[in-house]
């Protein structure tokens, strides 16, 4: 009785283990779906309660993990050069190097700046930054990455669905009983196709940005200044003050002919005024002569 019992014991408690087992892989099949092999090892360990290498086998699987990432990178590089035209040859070489190309080039050349925008495949794209910012000085740099593992996924989802739903209205064709039911497949049809193609082009565009990192190199020349020898001596000196005579001869011009429309008027009113208030002023007594006293 008691062996019965125990094989009971024993296939009830397999069953269970196999269960939970099964449950717990198929709630975390959508998001890490984990190897035979990786699993045996797992056991095997933990059967051998050696916990370090379950440590060592996790850390793995997180690097692992981490470089499956789909992460789109992108950076702007400002450099301070000594000969602009020489400096972006050497862009284009360095990129041509990396099997990378040049998107986009802009020249200023009234301020001596050239601005490059390069592509190169995303392994390369720390190498090719170091290369390029070897030319010259520095003054700013940016790199951002961005993680868009999540929008892969899902755009994969979503082709793999209409594919499906596209494949399965291309077999409903044949199966229209009348004109009403084939044109409302045929509409149908054509919407989910649409939407394929859509989601195919955002897959492609999603692929070459994480493919292909992006770069725009900003290089200007710095441009020093040119020591002026007469700065202090006798001509400038001359020419200041003769500039200096001419401005504030402008400035005495420029004050009479603002006051000129003003003294105008103020002389046609005053000088009448003026000989009028002489008229009315009394005349005053002649001084006694010494007679009269």
């Amino acid at each position: 009785m008691v062996v019965p019992v125990a094989l009971v014991v024993g296939c009830s408690s397999n069953s269970d283990e196999s269960s939970s087992e099964a449950s717990s892989g198929g709630a975390d099949g959508g998001a890490l779906e984990l190897g035979d092999d990786q699993a045996a090892r797992a056991e095997e360990a933990g059967g051998a309660g050696e916990g370090t290498g379950d440590g060592a086998e996790l850390a793995v699987d997180t690097v692992a993990l981490a470089q499956d990432r789909e992460v789109i990178r992108t950076g702007v590089l400002n450099l301070s050069v000594d000969d602009v035209a020489d400096a972006a040859t050497e862009v284009r070489r360095i990129a041509g190097a990396a099997e990378g190309f040049v998107a986009d080039e802009q020249q200023h050349a009234a301020d001596a700046e050239v601005s490059i925008t390069v592509r190169v495949p995303t392994d390369d794209f720390d190498g090719v930054r170091a290369q390029i910012a070897d030319l010259g000085d520095v003054v700013e740099q940016t790199v951002e990455a961005q993680d868009v593992t999540a929008e892969m996924v899902d755009v994969e989802t979503r082709i793999e669905s209409l594919q499906k739903s596209v494949d399965r209205l291309q077999g409903m064709l044949g199966a229209a009983g009348d004109v009403i039911q084939l044109s409302t497949v045929e509409g149908e049809l054509a919407r989910r196709e649409q939407e394929l193609e859509a989601m195919l082009g955002q897959q492609r565009l999603l692929q070459d940005q994480v493919s292909l990192a992006t770069l725009t190199v900003q290089l200007s020349e710095d441009e020093a200044p040119t020591p002026d020898d007469d700065a202090a001596g006798f001509r400038d000196g001359l020419r200041q003050g003769w500039v200096t005579f001419v401005d504030g001869g402008r400035a005495a011009l420029a004050v009479l002919g603002f006051l000129l429309p003003f003294a105008l008027p103020a002389l046609l009113v005053g000088i009448p005024l003026r000989w009028w208030v002489v008229r009315r002023r009394p005349t005053p007594a002649p001084p006694p002569t010494p007679a009269d006293a």
